[in-house]
């Protein structure tokens, strides 16, 4: 009995996810950059928030939580819908 305890501690070791360990890592398939998005023109809002929704899915652990989610979309937002946005920006510090 008592080896067989050994032995599932060794397993779970083994099993153990290795922080510094670069052979182990997956990396998630690469992702086309995103469009900016500015707000002029409207029928484009759907395929912008879309592409976000594929990345997110992709690589859901460098987007946890939903805070970075929105600080990484925001990056992407210029013109009109940027400065929508700004007086938000100055809040997420805080």
């Amino acid at each position: 009995m008592e080896q067989m305890v050994t032995i599932m501690g060794q397993l779970s070791q083994a099993a153990a996810p290795r922080e510094n360990s670069k052979a182990n890592a997956f990396n998630t398939p690469s992702m086309k950059a995103r469009d900016s998005f500015d707000g002029t023109q409207a029928h484009k809002l759907r395929w912008f928030i879309q592409s976000f929704q594929l990345i997110f899915h992709n690589d859901p652990a460098n987007f946890f939580p939903d805070r970075k989610k929105v600080l990484y979309s925001t990056s992407f937002r210029t013109g009109r819908d940027g400065k929508w946005i700004e007086p938000y920006l100055s809040n997420i510090s805080n």
